[in-house]
């Protein structure tokens, strides 16, 4: 019942406030497909939905290791 009731609940609100807290730190030329704007309101009003769009879409991409 613990885990219905508060663990998914706080790993959900984990999982959307990570993408929030790295949208902070990204610099608006990094951002991909949205700007910075529209990028809030999508996270902010999408919650899940909007944090899996920016994991998938909208985080810029890192350059690789060489």
């Amino acid at each position: 019942m613990v885990l219905v009731t508060v663990v998914v609940p706080l790993t959900a609100v984990g999982f959307w406030a990570y993408p929030l807290f790295d949208y902070t730190r990204t610099d608006q030329s990094q951002m991909r497909p949205f700007s910075k704007p529209g990028w809030v309101l999508l996270l902010v009003f999408t919650n899940l939905v909007g944090a899996l769009m920016w994991f998938f879409a909208g985080r810029p991409q890192r350059p690789s290791p060489r």
